[in-house]
């Protein structure tokens, strides 16, 4: 316990890893009823120009797929949320390797539903940004032009939308996910907290208007405006 408590410590802060074992304690003294986010929203440039030289990785195609297209039942992802996220505006890149599906990635243009608190992401200004979420590769091709090609190609659609910058949140323990995001340009942005009691939700956060936001109703999905100018809706 406490050689994890050490690890955590090194990889995370004290502050956040204090705020770590909060969460981990409350999810279990109160049975996952109560129950702590702390968001990092990082932001990268949109970039035009291709990693991966056309030469190379000519064994790896990647695919936009329709909300019928069945590669998509390869994906580890119940179909109620692929049909969600179609519903919501979401764009599917897959990558695959001699036939097999190798990662994915998706985009949605201007806002984002959150999957795991009740908010919208809303992007300004309005058809200069995009949010990406789901990016995802197979263990195996990991070490492959995989991840790569597959901004390639987000980068080539956003590019021709006009698209400036590409937002995303992260968890604020997930090095891993935050380091990948740094090799590709993005920096943290703002970050937002999210208290769930229930069906009671307290959002807040010193970068993103609203500043402070409650809600009760389940069916209530609060806008979280992300601006280019920080602080400004």
């Amino acid at each position: 316990m406490l050689a994890k408590i050490k690890q955590t410590y090194q990889e995370l802060g004290a502050v956040d890893t204090l705020l770590y074992c909060i969460d981990q304690a409350l999810t279990k003294l109160t049975f996952k009823r109560l129950l702590l986010h702390k968001y990092y929203i990082t932001r990268q440039p949109v970039s035009a120009i291709a990693s991966v030289p056309a030469t190379k990785a000519l064994d790896i195609e990647i695919k936009q797929l329709n909300s019928d297209d069945p590669a998509l039942a390869s994906m580890d992802r119940p179909a109620s949320t692929l049909k969600q996220r179609y519903a919501n505006g979401g764009h599917c890149f897959a990558a695959f390797k001699k036939g097999q599906l190798a990662g994915n990635l998706w985009l949605n243009f201007d806002q984002y539903q959150e999957d795991e608190v009740r908010c919208r992401y809303i992007l300004q200004p309005n058809g200069h940004a995009a949010w990406d979420y789901d990016v995802f590769v197979m263990p195996k091709f990991r070490f492959s032009y995989v991840f790569a090609k597959l901004w390639d190609s987000a980068n080539q659609l956003m590019t021709s939308r006009n698209i400036r910058y590409v937002y995303s949140r992260i968890n604020y323990y997930n090095i891993s996910s935050l380091q990948s995001h740094k090799r590709l340009g993005s920096a943290v942005f703002g970050t937002v907290y999210f208290i769930n009691i229930g069906s009671v939700q307290l959002m807040f956060s010193r970068h993103f208007r609203p500043f402070f936001r409650l809600s009760t109703n389940q069916a209530e999905f609060p806008a979280l405006y992300i601006s280019d100018n920080i602080n400004n809706e």
